[in-house]
């Protein structure tokens, strides 16, 4: 037992060890393929770098105004919350400036890009944004291929990260055509967004609230115009959304204005006749009810006064 001990001692420790010396064989052993493959990758990247047309990038940057509601449901459910002790959650209004970047990346803007009209340098009389991508935006196979896997491999990447789990498509619009409420897509102007969804591009610096739109095409008018389109898009859409969002209040401030008038009037009279009632009467129960119904008619008042106030704000804001 201890010759075997003394023997496993003696034995040096065998351990994974990377040869160096193999590599570098190996490496110069195959110095041929590794020179051709270098130079077929040099000379197809100095091509696509010769013959891919231009691209110009157009970018525009927004600076949202942050205001905080101080009418309408919010305004009131910051009240209720605080007198109640609860956390006061929505102090901006509901649609936040980070969420302005996923409006223009959503699918009803590139539909509706589609239809824009452009001009750029090539054309005098305006084109739609879809003929636009058709007829120029098509290129040679060949020449995007090699393009899309050399200088736009990045973009390629980026791009098949976003379509991960987008493979059913053709499912998704069987689906789609059996509700007539949706929109139905042609396969051109389902191309066609798939195009620009690559070229533009939107994004928010966190730190400094500037929203920055995007565009990158081969014609510099044609860039300009489309990021010019996504800004108004984008600005119509807040303005809408403001509109419709300062409606709804001033819908459900008046329906609860009118319910506490009611309640308000309805506490007045209760209190008139109690007191025309009592007026000659000197009693504890007496002066009790009295006071039961001043407090009702003051909480009815104060809440009526406030929506009043409410109501006013709230249709200001509409026009």
């Amino acid at each position: 037992m201890e010759d075997q001990l003394e023997y496993n001692r003696q034995q040096p420790p065998q351990e994974d060890e990377i040869d160096l010396v193999e590599i570098i064989r190996f490496l110069w052993d195959s110095r041929k393929t590794i020179l051709i493959v270098f130079g077929i990758f040099i000379a197809l990247g100095l091509f696509v770098a010769l013959f891919s047309p231009v691209e110009y990038k157009t970018q525009a940057r927004i600076l949202p105004e942050l205001r905080q509601q101080r009418t309408g449901t919010s305004s009131l459910m910051r009240q209720f919350q605080s007198l109640t002790g609860g956390s006061i959650m929505g102090e901006y209004e509901a649609l936040r400036p980070d969420l302005y970047p996923s409006i223009v990346s959503a699918s009803p803007f590139f539909h509706e890009l589609l239809s824009k009209e452009i001009r750029t340098t090539e054309h005098d009389n305006p084109i739609t944004v879809q003929e636009y991508v058709e007829e120029h935006m098509g290129g040679s196979p060949v020449l995007g291929a090699a393009r899309r896997y050399t200088v736009g491999l990045p973009r390629t990447i980026l791009g098949g990260l976003r379509s991960i789990g987008s493979s059913s498509q053709e499912e998704r619009a069987a689906i789609v055509r059996q509700h007539d409420d949706i929109p139905r897509l042609s396969n051109e102007e389902f191309r066609a967004m798939q195009v620009l969804r690559g070229r533009i591009e939107s994004d928010m610096d966190m730190n400094a609230w500037i929203i920055s739109v995007s565009a990158e095409f081969p014609d510099p008018v044609a860039a300009q115009q489309i990021a010019q389109h996504a800004v108004d898009y984008l600005e119509n859409y807040v303005i809408r959304y403001q509109i419709n969002k300062a409606q709804e209040d001033l819908h459900f401030i008046e329906s609860r204005y009118t319910e506490k008038k009611e309640e308000f009037h309805e506490a007045q009279q209760r209190l008139a006749k109690h007191q025309d009632a009592t007026r000659n009467i000197v009693s504890a129960a007496a002066r009790t009810e009295e006071q039961r119904l001043q407090h009702q008619y003051t909480l009815a008042f104060n809440l009526y006064n406030d929506l009043a106030q409410q109501r006013e704000n709230a249709r200001i804001r509409v026009q």
